[in-house]
């Protein structure tokens, strides 16, 4: 038992949460559970999107996706990434999309 405890632990503390009170944009709180707390993107892939053990940085896979190919990740969440669908909206994707898309790259 004492073995899974650590394990779980360990699971859902792989990324960091950026603080609240260190954001201003809407799609940043988005995505580190600020504003909905099951949208929490920064469990795997960090606070900042640098990625972490379980998921990647997306500094490397935003600049080859669409919009479209961002908001098809979210919804269906390609291998081990979990679906969002039914726990964000088109505005919220639009969001998210907006803020790394202007932290990492411009849109194709």
């Amino acid at each position: 038992m004492a073995c899974g405890l650590a394990v779980a632990t360990m699971v859902a503390c792989a990324g960091k949460q950026t603080p609240k009170d260190t954001i201003s944009d809407p799609g940043q709180m988005l995505f580190n559970g600020q504003t909905i707390s099951t949208i929490d993107c920064y469990k795997c892939h960090g606070g900042d999107g640098s990625g972490t053990w379980r998921g990647p940085n997306l500094a490397e896979r935003l600049p080859k996706l669409s919009d479209e190919g961002v908001a098809k990740a979210i919804l269906e969440g390609p291998g081990m990434m979990p679906s969002y669908k039914g726990k964000i909206d088109a505005p919220q994707i639009a969001a998210v999309t907006a803020w790394l898309r202007g932290k990492y790259s411009s849109p194709k």
